[in-house]
C-alpha cells in the first residue's frame, strides 16, 4: 500500500510530489489520466499567462510560476508569458528531473475505504490502496456550462481562436478569459459582443482573482482603435440558457427576460467547476459549490483527504494562482509529517521564508495604499 495517493499531475500535483521527494518520503506516487500537465497541453493556442514569470529565487523571491523554488519557468523558457505548452513542458522536466513517481494515461474512478481506514482507488489499471489522498485534479477539465451544453462553446473547448467561423461573436462573460477571447477574436477580424453580468476591468478589488490582471488590462487598452471598434461590451446581463431550433440559429435567453439570436454558439467564459466535489462528492462538504475544508486544507467529511489547487479557499482568499496555491503545498505536507512523526527540520521556516507555507491567511485580504 502507498502511504499517499497525489491524484493529478498538473503544476499542483507536481509541485507537492517535489515536496515529499526532498523531504525523503519513498511511499507516494501521482496518478494522472493524460500526460503530465495535460490541463496545460488543452489551452486554446493562444492563451497565455498572466502572471509574469521572472528569474527572480536569487533574490529572495522564486519566479510566480514556479512550483518548486529551485527552478523558474523564465529561467528555462526564456519566456516571461508563457503558453500552456509551455508550462506543460517545464512541468515534465520537473517530473524527470526529480524522478517523481508518476504513472500517466491512469484513469481515476471510484474511491472508497477499507477495513484499514484508508482508501481504495479503482483505476482503469487496477485498484491501489493508500493512507492518504492528495486531490491535484484542478478544474480546468470542469467547465462551468449551461442546461443544454450542446449549444455553446465553453473557452476550455477552444484549441484555436483561428478555428471559429463567422463574422460575429457572441462571448458571456468579462473576467480573464472572457476578455482574453473578445481580443483574439476581435484581432482576428471578428465583431464581438462581450456580454456580462460585471467586468473585472472595473473591479476596485486589489485581488487579481477579482480585478483583471495588468497584463490582460493592457492588452484590451492598448487595442488599436480599429480593433477596439470590434468589441462591443453590454454589462448587467444574467445569461439564463441557450436554446437552438436548427443549427444555425440559436437563442441566448437572459433573466431579464431579453432574447438574442445568433447563427453560431455563443462562447462562454464563465469559469470552472471545483474538480474533486464534481468526481468525488461523497468525500466532501460543499458550501456555495465551493469544497469545504479544514484549516489544513482536509476535507471536512472524509479524514486524510485533503486538496491542493485552485480549488482552495480561505476567509475571502481565493487561492487560484499558482504563486497563491503553492503556499498552500507546506500546509499541507507538514500535517501529513506531524501525524506520521517525521523529522522535517527546518521545512516550515525555509518555505515559509520562500512563499511555500502560509498559514494565516487573516493576511491575505490587506489593502493596498496605491
Amino acid at each position: 500500500m502507498n502511504q499517499i495517493t497525489i491524484i493529478g499531475g498538473g503544476a499542483a500535483g507536481i509541485g507537492v510530489g517535489i515536496m515529499l521527494q526532498q523531504l525523503g518520503c519513498q511511499q507516494f506516487q501521482i496518478l494522472e489520466q493524460g500526460e503530465v500537465g495535460e490541463s496545460f497541453r488543452n489551452w486554446p493556442k493562444e492563451t497565455r499567462f498572466i502572471t509574469p514569470s521572472f528569474t527572480s529565487n536569487g533574490f529572495g523571491m522564486p519566479d510566480l510560476n514556479a512550483v518548486s523554488m529551485e527552478t523558474s519557468p523564465a529561467y528555462t523558457l526564456g519566456n516571461e508569458h508563457l503558453s500552456g505548452q509551455q508550462f506543460a513542458d517545464y512541468l515534465k522536466l520537473l517530473a524527470e528531473t526529480y524522478t517523481l513517481p508518476v504513472t500517466e494515461r491512469t484513469k481515476v474512478g471510484a474511491i472508497t475505504t477499507n477495513a484499514a481506514g484508508g482508501y481504495i482507488v479503482e483505476t482503469d489499471h487496477g485498484a491501489i490502496e493508500s493512507k492518504y489522498l492528495i486531490m491535484a485534479v484542478g478544474q480546468f477539465a470542469f467547465p462551468k456550462l449551461t442546461d443544454h451544453p450542446e449549444n455553446v462553446i465553453h473557452y476550455q473547448q477552444v484549441q484555436s481562436w483561428q478555428d471559429l467561423p463567422g463574422e460575429t461573436q457572441i462571448v458571456i462573460g468579462g473576467n480573464e478569459s472572457g476578455v482574453d477571447a473578445a481580443i483574439n477574436l476581435a484581432t482576428m477580424g471578428h465583431k464581438v459582443l462581450m456580454i456580462t453580468e460585471s467586468t473585472g476591468l472595473n473591479a476596485a478589488s486589489p485581488d487579481p482573482s477579482i480585478r483583471l490582471a495588468p497584463y490582460t488590462r493592457r492588452r484590451f487598452l492598448d487595442l488599436s482603435p480599429a480593433v477596439a471598434d470590434r468589441i462591443t461590451l453590454q454589462q448587467n446581463a444574467t445569461l439564463k440558457t441557450v436554446t437552438s431550433d436548427s443549427p444555425s440559429q440559436y437563442q441566448l435567453w437572459f433573466t431579464d427576460n431579453r432574447t438574442i439570436t445568433s447563427p453560431y454558439k455563443p462562447i462562454l467564459c464563465t469559469g470552472f467547476n471545483p474538480g474533486p466535489l464534481k468526481l468525488w462528492p461523497e468525500l466532501f462538504e460543499s458550501v456555495n459549490h465551493e469544497i469545504k475544508l479544514s484549516d489544513v486544507d482536509e476535507s471536512t467529511r472524509a479524514k486524510n483527504v485533503f486538496v491542493v489547487g485552485p480549488d482552495v479557499r480561505h476567509q475571502d482568499a481565493i487561492f487560484c494562482y499558482i504563486y497563491k496555491f503553492r503556499q498552500r503545498f507546506g500546509v499541507v505536507v507538514n500535517e501529513i509529517a506531524k501525524r506520521e512523526n517525521w523529522d522535517i527540520g527546518d521545512f516550515v521556516t525555509v518555505n515559509r521564508a520562500n512563499s511555500f507555507y502560509l498559514d494565516d491567511c487573516a493576511t491575505c485580504d490587506v489593502a493596498c495604499d496605491c
